[in-house]
């Protein structure tokens, strides 16, 4: 066969194939249930491979069990428009609507820190209020001492801050903002300190992963600090030449440092991403982001076939991180992101199936993004 005549054969066993599938989808949609689906259709791909050539098998299991998956999201979402899943999961979440009045901000750290900067983009005209650890936002939050809590999630160089995750779901807050502040670390000393003269550099362990090539260079002996304001601010109380922190130019300002030198982190385009919390869930108008984790059944495939109806919904996931369940070994919850609008009723239809079928699951928001 020529290359003409092979697209279209494959174009009209394309056709034949199309209009059986459909078919195929007309059927299963009017099956009551995902029970009978199963008990009517059992797994068609475990004799997917009967009468076809032997290496073919495992290719026609894949797509059989891709079709059945298909058939079944098909019916969930025939199912979810017919009993209200979607409209029941909306009035149970209780939406409410961003808060107008000057706000309350938690933050870890002290003035100067990046968590501060990213504050004050999030809540323009907000209250700031330092704490000494992230869990001490939390418990601001959820004590009432604060409106709301400012987080760091992911940086672009070092990766996601896995104890904020673990925050989240062991206080079961909301996320109702977040940002993209571009970070760029400076070594900052005393008056008279220089690169060459600094033994000792104080900052956050992210911090250092953002820097190690600069420190490393430089043969700097590293010591943690909870934060890189508070870094700077020991340094200015030290009056010694010999140390130095990473921080921001801001710092250098409030606490009387010198900037020796700026950029040092090694990828020049250094972002970290920030999240408000608040304990009752809001949205605002734009809100195009969603977060959800869970846990999933201790099942072969389970994560291939939530992501899969993700995907057959036209959802786009932006991000996936895994952490192990405390005290079930080599169990985990996975925290997802995607693009979309829970007020979307398809959308609103699929987490309230979730919510139904997961041992856990827990909707942490659905908020905008900026870039600050």
């Amino acid at each position: 066969m020529t290359a003409d005549e092979s697209r279209r054969e494959i174009e009209k066993i394309d056709k034949q194939l199309l209009g059986l599938f459909a078919k195929r989808l007309d059927i299963t949609g009017k099956i009551c249930g995902e029970r009978t689906y199963a008990a009517l259709c059992g797994s068609p791909q475990e004799d997917a491979g009967n009468g076809l050539p032997e290496e073919y098998g495992q290719y026609a299991a894949s797509l059989m069990s891709f079709v059945s998956d298909l058939s079944r999201s098909h019916l969930r979402d025939v199912t979810a428009r017919g009993d209200g899943t979607g409209a029941r999961f909306l009035s149970a979440l209780r939406l409410e609507q961003a808060r107008a009045s000057v706000p309350r901000v938690a933050v870890q750290g002290v003035p100067g820190s990046y968590a501060g900067i990213a504050a004050k983009k999030l809540h323009p005209g907000g209250r700031l209020i330092f704490f000494e650890t992230w869990e001490d936002v939390f418990i601001a939050v959820g004590k009432g001492g604060a409106d709301y809590g400012v987080l760091p999630v992911e940086n672009s160089t070092a990766g996601s801050v896995l104890e904020v995750y673990d925050l989240l779901l062991k206080y079961r807050f909301y996320i109702n903002r977040a940002c993209r502040l571009a970070v760029d670390h400076c070594l900052l000393g005393v008056r008279g300190a220089s690169e060459d003269g600094v033994k000792d550099v104080y900052s956050h362990p992210q911090a250092f992963s953002q820097c190690r090539e600069f420190i490393k260079a430089h043969g700097y002996d590293k010591h943690v600090c909870l934060n890189t304001a508070a870094a700077a601010k020991m340094v200015a109380q030290s009056g010694d030449v010999t140390k130095a922190a990473i921080a921001s130019s801001d710092c250098a300002g409030i606490y009387g440092l010198d900037v020796i030198r700026s950029s040092i982190q090694q990828q020049r385009d250094n972002r970290t991403r920030f999240i408000s919390v608040s304990k009752s869930p809001e949205t605002s108008p734009g809100a195009d982001r969603i977060s959800l984790v869970f846990a999933l059944p201790h099942q072969t495939g389970s994560l291939y076939r939530i992501l899969a109806r993700f995907a057959h919904g036209g959802h786009n996931l932006t991000k996936i991180e895994s952490r192990p369940v405390p005290d079930r070994p080599f169990e985990y919850y996975f925290y997802v992101d995607f693009c979309g609008s829970v007020c979307a009723e398809k959308t609103a239809a699929l987490l309230g199936e979730l919510q139904n079928e997961l041992p856990l699951f827990h909707f942490l928001g659905n908020y905008g993004e900026t870039e600050a």
